[in-house]
């Protein structure tokens, strides 16, 4: 590991561990419609983003004194079990690549996360609720080398793969579909959610939140593609009171709180194969990136 500049060794405890906090924040969930039972569905994803600029403690956009960039291999599954009661996921950070141009880098898995998604209302429209536990299956605290000097260590340390903990989220999930109607000929779906997520090892609390639409075109070949715009984000339960030193790089994403926009192109190739293109960015935030998320997938249903 190089050594770090000045401006970096001041902002590396304070801030680059959250900066993959918001390139999983939109991560793919069952949401309200569950799967029949033997029915599944599956996504493997590309996420990149890079930036000089990062959002402070105080929700100012401020420069980091380097170039972070980050790479991250992301898996998504989910599976029918019971008819309408029980849906099981699994989501995955496969590979993460974290890196301070000219300073060093850590790569290695992230963290994973299952969920089991049940169905309360079916009809006029689908709310569901979800249990979600997240496993840290990454590193909290990658390492620079028993040889490294202290400098090597604080920038190798700022990095994570994974915050270290065991946290667990409840959720509620409404869905709702409409047009495709003589009078109206566009189809929609809406979604809202919300969740509380329970942090350990002196994380903070948040409350997480979704909004969603999808409309699709019914004109030939267009009408395989979903046009997707989203609102979401999350809120730390930080106080005011605490001071910015609270936001170290214990683990990642502690005391991140954004809103962030989505809008996302989601097609079908052929039969149960399909693909999804999109952009994710913050624009009121603390300690996540200043710069767009840029991602693209593969899917498989059946």
């Amino acid at each position: 590991m190089k050594r770090l500049a000045p401006r970096v060794r001041r902002l590396a405890l304070t801030s680059v561990a959250a900066l993959a906090t918001l390139g999983s924040a939109a991560s793919a969930e069952a949401g309200p419609w569950t799967r029949d039972p033997g029915h599944f569905y599956v996504n493997l994803s590309y996420q990149y983003m890079s930036t000089r600029r990062i959002y402070g403690a105080d929700f100012s956009a401020q420069d980091l004194g380097a170039t972070y960039t980050q790479h991250q291999a992301n898996f998504y599954g989910e599976v029918g079990m019971i008819q309408r009661w029980l849906t099981a996921t699994i989501e995955a950070t496969a590979f993460r690549h974290n890196e301070l141009v000219g300073q060093g880098y850590t790569q290695g898995m992230g963290d994973m996360r299952f969920g089991f998604w049940t169905g309360l209302v079916e009809r006029p429209f689908r709310l569901t609720a979800a249990f979600l536990a997240g496993l840290p299956s990454g590193d909290p605290k990658p390492s620079a080398g028993p040889l490294a000097d202290p400098e090597a260590t604080l920038i190798a340390n700022s990095l994570p793969t994974g915050d270290g903990e065991t946290d667990f989220e409840g959720r509620l999930s409404f869905g709702y579909s409409f047009g495709k109607a003589r009078r109206w000929p566009l189809e929609h779906y809406v979604v809202a959610e919300a969740g509380y997520w329970l942090r350990t090892k002196g994380f903070f609390d948040a409350f997480t939140y979704k909004a969603e639409l999808g409309t699709k075109l019914p004109f030939r070949f267009v009408e395989r593609f979903w046009l997707i715009f989203r609102f979401f984000g999350q809120e730390s339960f930080v106080t005011a009171q605490e001071s910015p030193s609270s936001f170290s790089g214990s683990g990642l994403g502690n005391g991140v709180t954004f809103n962030a926009y989505g809008v996302e192109l989601a097609g079908r190739i052929a039969a149960g194969l399909g693909f999804n293109i999109g952009v994710d960015g913050a624009f009121r935030a603390r300690l996540v990136p200043a710069t767009p998320n840029l991602k693209v997938g593969l899917s498989y249903q059946f």
